[in-house]
């Protein structure tokens, strides 16, 4: 995972420790609901519509060596 500097603080996702400004960190996506786009349920007589969608996080160095 290519590794740039941070011009702000930051949390790793993965381990939940903080990256301090100018330290080195990778970013990835994840993606948050469900895998099926556009999948629909019924609640009450409400139609809900479940959407996916990704987000980038950030890694401190040591969490972006090991996600490799």
């Amino acid at each position: 995972m290519k590794l740039k500097a941070t011009r702000k603080a930051r949390t790793c996702h993965a381990c939940k420790c903080s990256i301090i400004k100018g330290d080195k960190y990778g970013q990835r996506s994840i993606t948050l609901g469900s895998k099926k786009d556009g999948q629909s349920e019924s609640f009450d007589g409400m139609a809900l519509v479940v959407h996916q969608m990704r987000v980038n996080v950030s890694l401190c160095k040591e969490c972006a060596d090991g996600a490799n």
